[in-house]
């Protein structure tokens, strides 16, 4: 009876490409170049296990974007410097292109995170799945259908913004580019519009893409208030990106997604270029009761108040909020019934490794804890502007 080693391969894949995304963020370029490698080779190995045509062609994309990757690396020289200079004073060298792309591959990463780990929000990931079946589908001979490149998530803090884009990638096997504001914004004049053509660049190398642009009103103030050359160049730069002006050419689909608490800071310019602009709102019940039931009951933990209750208490609560309620009563009762485990620690890890950890129900006591430290944080004017900024962009 042949013995399947997918499980094996695939752990062996992850461990590849992680040393890669290391030795990336180290500066050893060669290094990660090795690695790359090796995790393509492990993926096309991973591939051969299924049967399924689209999902092995998936897999073998997969491969072939780490191998671009390592070439990609092959061209960076052995150990990339990082450019020192006063803080505040613009540099009197450019920087390398290998500088920049270096910083854009420790960008990626790998995300575990499905849709199934998300509560609700069914509307928002049909969306995102037709955008991605349309661009990667074959099209009928003659016929041109265009699918949307650039969706905002806009709404307000702990909704699942940042979940979702994830889920993204993860559940469609792209390439995920996390990009923090902080990663693309530079002090130093020029290196901004730089960094953000080289991440663009590689993303189209390693289509298909996800670029998450977190905190996105930061990237784009309004034009005209008192704005930079810098920042009018970031504009102009992204707006040419959007704008897909590098792909009319080619088949390379990357899904530029911007995240936002703000819309209403966004440049109008900035905006006219996402085809989707999604609302995600405070969870609705049935979106809790998702929600609950993913860091409770999916994680074995048995409650004594029913789940309909903590639905009806959690009214008002982000996603995130909800989860920090669901730790915190979980973190609540394993106190209560490991009493001995603060002394078992004090005698060191032998000791903690021969002890199992005693669980119970949670109770009202638990969840009573939870409630007493976690409120909700958005108030009813942030989500009333929410909504007549949404329908006011839509009319």
């Amino acid at each position: 009876m042949p013995v399947d080693l997918s499980a094996s391969i695939y752990a062996q894949y992850k461990l590849a490409r992680k040393r890669a995304e290391e030795a990336v963020r180290r500066g050893a370029a060669q290094e990660g170049s090795v690695e790359y490698r090796r995790a393509a080779e492990l993926m096309r190995q991973y591939a051969e296990g299924v049967n399924d045509f689209s999902i092995k062609s998936q897999r073998q994309q997969r491969a072939e974007a780490l191998d671009r990757m390592a070439l990609t690396l092959d061209g960076m020289p052995a150990r990339v410097k990082q450019p020192t200079r006063k803080s505040g004073m613009p540099s009197a060298e450019p920087v390398g292109d290998s500088d920049y792309d270096a910083e854009v591959l420790a960008l990626i990463e790998e995300s575990s995170i499905r849709w199934d780990d998300i509560g609700g929000l069914e509307e928002t990931k049909q969306s995102i799945k037709q955008a991605f079946g349309l661009a990667m589908a074959r099209k009928p001979k003659g016929i041109r259908i265009d699918s949307w490149r650039n969706m905002l998530f806009f709404g307000p803090p702990g909704t699942g913004k940042t979940l979702l884009a994830a889920a993204t990638a993860g559940s469609l096997d792209a390439t995920f580019f996390n990009v923090k504001v902080s990663n693309v914004l530079s002090k130093y004049f020029g290196e901004s519009t730089k960094i953000l053509s080289a991440l663009y660049t590689a993303a189209r190398r390693m289509s298909p893409s996800v670029i998450f642009l977190d905190e996105f009103e930061s990237l784009t103030p309004p034009r005209g208030e008192g704005e930079s050359g810098a920042e009018r160049r970031i504009v102009s730069t992204l707006l040419a990106e959007l704008d897909g002006l590098a792909t009319k050419d080619d088949d390379s689909y990357v899904l530029t997604i911007g995240a936002t608490n703000l819309p209403w800071l966004l440049d109008g310019a900035i905006l006219s270029r996402f085809q989707k602009r999604i609302y995600v709102p405070l969870p609705d019940p049935e979106a809790r009761r998702a929600i609950l039931e993913i860091h409770l009951t999916m994680r074995g933990h048995k409650t004594q108040l029913p789940i309909a209750t903590l639905v009806t208490r959690t009214e008002g609560y982000s996603g995130r909020e909800i989860e920090q309620i669901c730790q915190t009563a979980i973190a609540n009762m394993t106190r209560r019934a490991n009493p001995d485990l603060m002394e078992l620690v004090d005698k060191g890890q032998a000791a903690l490794r021969q002890y199992e950890i005693k669980v119970e129900p949670l109770n009202e006591s638990d969840f009573q804890v939870a409630f007493d430290q976690i409120h909700p944080a958005t108030d009813n004017k942030l989500i009333q502007r929410h909504q007549e900024w949404f329908k006011k962009t839509e009319a």
